[in-house]
């Protein structure tokens, strides 16, 4: 990894760990909020347009999150550079099929789908 390419990373890392820490804030109150509460509440809470794009957002940073950390082990651990991209390919794979996984999970909640 180049220079601009390490900033960009770390930067991003930081971003992104904001984003979680508000994203995490919100999810704790909204739970405290609906403790108790039953899947068709839950279902019309989470059809709201607010919940959901923040439910969608914290997946999304979420996984977005995870992929920037674990790529820095790979780089740090694997070091045969063939085994490295593969490595690198497969946590990227990994980390969009299950955003997409969890994505859909939260669709399912919020549309009744």
């Amino acid at each position: 990894m180049n220079g601009a390419t390490a900033i960009r990373h770390w930067r991003a890392q930081r971003v992104s760990a904001v984003a979680l820490i508000l994203l995490a804030l919100w999810l704790v109150e909204s739970l405290l909020a609906h403790l108790g509460a039953d899947r068709a509440q839950i279902q019309t809470w989470l059809g709201q347009p607010v919940p959901a794009a923040l439910a969608a957002a914290l997946v999304a940073v979420a996984f977005f999150h995870l992929a920037l950390g674990v790529r820095v082990v790979l780089e740090d651990y694997v070091h045969t550079p063939a085994r490295l991209a593969a490595a690198l390919a497969a946590n990227r794979v990994a980390c969009w099929a299950l955003a997409l996984i969890a994505l859909a999970a939260v669709a399912t909640l919020a549309f009744g789908l």
